[in-house]
């Protein structure tokens, strides 16, 4: 009888196991950055609206490979779940990458307008044919140049060898800028600083700080060349395997994410600030040195929509129609 009843007790305990599901959650940043705390505030929310029933575990600061990578393995539904990147999203949807074009938005607020009400029916089909499914959008912030000796104008990148994203957008502006660029991981960018490699290299200015950038790069120029949006995705066989009941819960705690806004803006004055005050040189640039920058624009965007083809440019006449929109 007692053998009996332990046999159907763990019988009992295994069905109850076997209900609970557990996702796998890559992200790049570290525990302690806006996007790792906001991770962690989305997985506690999963599994309070699941009763636990649901939960993704954290796999933060790139323990499951790199971002180019884990874009990858999550399309073909080896990993579960992403915060990535808009280099990362672009590996899946090249077209995506136009969000992050130079100078591309005249405010935060239409960036944001165009994100809120826009992207979703923009690029609905091309992360369905890429085998992903968007749960949230994701503010990831503004592109600078962290770099060994000071940079203030297009002038002074001339021959600098300088780590680049991994993304049309990034490198072909600053390669009309006269840099000579040299794409890398983020994961690769630090290491290539100190061998010298390049001397120079653009980054999110929250992440850049926050990865220590600044450490072996101190002359921080503040760009904001680019207003990079990421995306949370899910893998598509992931998804279709779910109830209806298990998405239900993962979108009622996706929006967790759109708090990233307030936190990444708010962040990057103090984060520069706090850069500053370790010994590194912020960089403001003056209306004509901003000006010569943006003067760049045009042609970066006419060398990114060739090299990315026809569909492409069909994309960028949607977005700047929903700039338009926006305005």
């Amino acid at each position: 009888m007692k053998l009996t009843a332990i046999a159907a007790a763990l019988v009992v305990a295994g069905g109850i196991a076997a209900e609970a599901k557990e996702l796998r959650l890559s992200a790049a940043p570290p525990p302690n950055s806006p996007w790792g705390k906001i991770t962690m505030k989305f997985v506690d929310k999963l599994a309070d609206v699941s009763g636990g029933e649901l939960t993704a575990k954290p796999y933060l600061g790139s323990k499951l490979g790199g971002e180019q990578d884990v874009v990858k393995q999550i399309a073909r539904g080896r990993i579960d779940m992403g915060v990535m990147s808009n280099t990362a999203v672009s590996l899946l949807v090249p077209e995506f990458g136009l969000l992050a074009s130079p100078y591309a938005f005249d405010t935060a607020e239409q960036f944001d307008c165009v994100a809120d009400n826009h992207l979703l029916d923009t690029y609905a089909a091309e992360f369905d044919a890429a085998k992903v499914h968007a749960l949230s959008w994701m503010e990831v912030g503004y592109q600078v140049i962290f770099s060994k000796e000071a940079i203030r104008t297009p002038a002074d990148l001339s021959g600098v060898k300088i780590r680049t994203a991994p993304s049309a957008t990034d490198t072909l502006f600053i390669q009309t800028a006269g840099g000579t660029p040299v794409p890398l991981a983020p994961s690769e960018a630090v290491p290539a600083l100190k061998t010298g490699q390049v001397s120079a290299a653009t980054q999110l200015s929250v992440f850049g700080v926050a990865t220590g950038y600044d450490k072996v790069a101190p002359q921080i120029t503040v760009t904001r060349h680019q207003h990079q949006v990421g995306a949370v995705i899910i893998s598509q066989r992931t998804w279709n395997g779910l109830s209806d009941q298990e998405k239900a819960w993962i979108n009622e705690a996706a929006p967790t994410f759109l708090e990233l806004r307030a936190a990444i803006r708010g962040a990057e004055g103090a984060l520069l600030g706090k850069a500053a005050s370790e010994g590194a040189t912020v960089i403001e640039l003056n209306d004509d040195e901003l000006k010569a920058w943006k003067a760049l624009a045009p042609a970066a965007q006419e060398a990114i929509l060739n090299e990315l083809g026809d569909d492409a440019k069909a994309k960028w006449d949607a977005i700047l129609a929903a700039k338009a929109s926006c305005s």
